[in-house]
């Protein structure tokens, strides 16, 4: 009676001692093309580099002597390496991008030193952004012990995506991609945003030190951002993270909006290119939130 879970017992024993040899050689390094152009008025960047190994824990390698440029229309926009970043390109710092625009960057290089040049191309629209009336903070109903960011704006009537981001004192809570948070209008299409949760804080860091307290100025930056740019985030997010649940299958690879104009056999690109438009917000904490209940 007991026999049919004893041979099961043994089968998963024996599978789980199975020696399994994994291949861990490093891929042909691949081209990494990653920035974006924005309404606001500042040096804008695209980053340029060269993938590293799996194991590799430097950062990756700059692509340096690339051509450059972001236009739209008749207005060609050049980009200048950075004297000590290589790899990073850069506008002047009077360039903004217009709503109801279309933006292509064009990236010139030799990238597998062969003599001949590789041309990249990739196309971003900037949609149109309604301004933010207001912004407030609350305690979070939802996480205990946070701090929503509440948003107070008219969302446009199509399909909208936005990218949150939060500063205290101009300190920003979330720089990295892994950190970035994408949110829908799927429960707000077109109506009017009273109060909607779009961040949330937490008022101490993990060695218990305040990091938001009476007289801190908050500020919210949303952006509407395509829905490509938003599926590209999360991707990456999910490469980052691992699969969840742990067994489910790999993620598939990040796919990118970037093509190669000639030749055809050039070496493979990964990254993305984008543009949008930027709206700001900001309120001076008048509470002490450190001593939520948890």
């Amino acid at each position: 009676m007991h026999r049919f879970p004893l041979i099961l017992l043994f089968l998963f024993g024996a599978a789980c001692t199975e020696r399994i040899d994994i291949s861990t050689q490093a891929a042909p390094p691949r081209l990494v093309i990653y920035g974006y152009i924005t309404s606001d008025t500042t040096r804008h960047s695209i980053r340029i580099t060269r993938s590293a190994g799996y194991f590799t824990t430097d950062r990756p390698e700059g692509v340096s002597n690339a051509a450059v440029t972001i236009s739209t229309g008749n207005r060609r926009i050049p980009l200048t390496e950075n004297d000590t970043v290589p790899g990073l390109y850069q506008t002047a710092d009077n360039v903004y991008g217009l709503s109801d625009a279309t933006y292509t960057l064009d990236v010139l290089l030799d990238f597998d030193s062969d003599g001949t040049q590789e041309h990249y191309r990739s196309s971003a629209y900037l949609a149109r952004l309604n301004h933010i009336d207001s912004i407030a903070l609350q305690p979070s109903t939802i996480f205990r012990g946070s701090v929503e960011v509440l948003l107070y704006a008219q969302d446009l009537p199509e399909e909208n995506f936005y990218s949150v981001f939060v500063s205290i004192n101009d300190s920003l809570l979330n720089p990295s991609i892994n950190g970035f948070f994408v949110m829908d209008d799927v429960f707000f299409n077109g109506v009017y945003m009273n109060g909607v949760s779009c961040f949330f804080i937490d008022p101490e860091d993990d060695e218990g030190k305040k990091i938001l307290q009476a007289g801190d100025k908050v500020t919210l930056n949303i952006n509407a951002i395509p829905k490509e740019y938003a599926t590209f985030i999360s991707n990456v997010q999910s490469e980052i993270r691992g699969s969840n649940p742990i067994f489910g299958g790999p993620p598939a690879n990040v796919e990118t909006n970037i093509r190669c104009i000639e030749p055809p056999d050039a070496v493979e690109v990964s990254g993305f290119f984008t543009a949008y438009p930027c709206r700001y917000a900001d309120v001076t904490v008048k509470t002490d939130f450190s001593e939520l209940p948890n």
